[in-house]
């Protein structure tokens, strides 16, 4: 490389880095709202489980208590947390410091993958486009298993484009044990690819069926899992909402037709978004989410093919400026269907990038320490660790667990239902009812299972339930935390 281009790489390579300080200094302003989102207290609670068990469990003993259900959720981002706890991390800070740190970190492992394997301008472009969703850099804390499983999927393809198939299969491995949908994103990608270019066809098909056989056992286990699944627990919220960025799309379209004209490994993007239709029955993922992706890259290869075409140096830079103001006030079609409605609500959403959002503190926070904290410690003085917990609002329920570490009647993720069907209210030590709940409903469970009240807040009330007899039943480790340990440390000697 001569001066001159070293010297635009590095000029780039400065543009790139601070659009990511940026994005790292409204995550840290945005640190007293965190957590943000419900599944982090999911998380946290399944790592808790697993802490009791002694290592990873194929059975959910800590929701639906005491009956349980199977749990075929991947492990390895709950046995991260598991011995990040055990290390004596508070569970608050390592859910905030996951939220705030794990968008910045895919940005950085992002920039440099495309920097990397295309070159220091594209990569600029990535970051750029990468920021005109906000909806979708919400999904990178939001869902952070599924950030992390792409997070794995980008350094696999890295992996590839520098022919080191065994890391490359390691880290798709890792992505099926991180995250049920994008592991088949990923995966399908690689074969996709394999088949645009016939040079990483052999390749890639290793790649796909040694981390297929490597994956095996949490494949089996999520396949044994389907008989217990009922089709009125999936999320139907992500099959009726969906937020459309219009400008981005048409340069993505743009990008899709470029990719076939220029060199094969371009063709990865389009890979992405093929094999992005897996997400196409949620349309909030397709679009708005994990199949945003694709977007991201081929809508970025256009906007650099625009800029290589300008000639003129004050054109470049005026380009550029007028880019940055049409992403970051880009418009977004909203569209939901409302609960139980079959009419399509739309409307248009000006100022809906990343930048704008995390600006102005978007996004709703379920985060309220002051009822939170003071109900985790009524719990614990009131109950044993076996004991069960239950709450009218299954998300509450699910929290407060998490956070006074006992076993919850409620559950998260309602697609795998309770091994069999029980009384939440009879089973359960605490009772917690939402203050604004219709009070003939209290009344009448507190008369008919002699509550007892033991504490209140502006939000909660909760009761204890002295006829309860039941409690969880904690379950052995399938594979204990010692057996993880050697497997990490061989992961880590096969991939140097």
């Amino acid at each position: 490389m001569d001066k001159r281009a070293y010297s635009k790489s590095l000029s780039w390579d400065f543009y790139s880095l601070s659009i990511i300080a940026i994005y790292f200094l409204l995550q840290i302003m945005r640190w007293r709202i965190l957590p943000q989102f419900i599944d982090i207290y999911y998380h946290l609670l399944t790592a808790w489980g697993f802490i009791r068990a002694g290592g990873y469990i194929g059975w959910d003993f800590w929701q639906y208590a005491p009956v349980g259900r199977i749990h075929i959720y991947p492990p390895l981002f709950h046995t991260i947390l598991a011995f990040l706890i055990k290390s004596g991390i508070s569970k608050i800070i390592l859910a905030k410091f996951l939220e705030t740190a794990m968008p910045v970190i895919f940005l950085i492992v992002l920039w440099r993958f495309v920097r990397k394997n295309y070159n220091a301008r594209l990569a600029f472009f990535v970051m750029l486009t990468a920021g005109s969703s906000f909806s979708y850099y919400l999904s990178l804390l939001d869902h952070l298993p599924a950030t992390l499983a792409i997070i794995f999927g980008l350094l696999a393809f890295g992996q590839l484009f520098r022919n080191k198939i065994l890391g490359a299969l390691l880290l798709l491995t890792l992505c099926f044990y991180t995250h049920i949908g994008v592991s088949w994103l990923l995966a399908f990608s690689f074969i996709l690819f394999g088949l645009f270019d016939r040079q990483y066809r052999k390749p890639c098909l290793i790649i796909f069926s040694s981390a297929l056989i490597l994956s095996s056992p949490i494949l089996f286990k999520q396949l044994a899992g389907l008989r217990f699944i009922s089709l009125w627990g999936f999320n139907l919220t992500e099959t009726k909402i969906c937020q459309v960025k219009i400008i981005d799309y048409l340069f993505a379209f743009s990008g899709l037709i470029l990719s076939f004209k220029k060199e094969k490994k371009y063709r990865l993007f389009m890979s992405l978004l093929f094999a992005s239709f897996i997400f196409i029955i949620y349309p909030y993922r397709f679009f708005s989410s994990e199949g945003y992706l694709p977007v991201i890259f081929l809508s970025a290869l256009f906007l650099d093919a625009l800029f290589e075409r300008l000639n003129n140096t004050h054109i470049k830079y005026i380009f550029v400026l007028t880019l940055v103001v049409i992403l970051f006030l880009s418009p977004t079609v909203s569209m939901n269907i409302p609960q139980g409605k079959v009419k399509l609500n739309y409307k248009l959403k000006f100022f809906d990038s990343a930048f704008m959002g995390m600006l102005f503190a978007k996004g709703n926070s379920v985060w309220f320490p002051g009822q939170y904290l003071s109900c985790a410690d009524a719990i614990k003085k009131n109950s044993q660790n076996n004991d069960i917990i239950y709450s009218s609002l299954n998300i509450a329920g699910v929290i407060l667990a998490s956070i006074s570490e006992r076993p919850t009647a409620n559950a998260l993720f309602a697609e795998i239902g309770p091994y069999k069907k029980f009384n939440p209210v009879s089973v359960s030590k605490i009772i917690i009812f939402l203050k604004d709940e219709d009070p003939s409903l209290i009344k009448n469970t507190v008369n008919n299972y002699n509550l007892i009240k033991i504490y209140e807040n502006e939000a909660f009330i909760l009761y204890k339930n002295p006829s309860s007899l039941a409690g969880v039943g904690v379950k052995k480790a399938g594979l204990p935390f010692l057996a993880i340990i050697f497997i990490g440390l061989v992961f880590i000697f096969l991939m140097k």
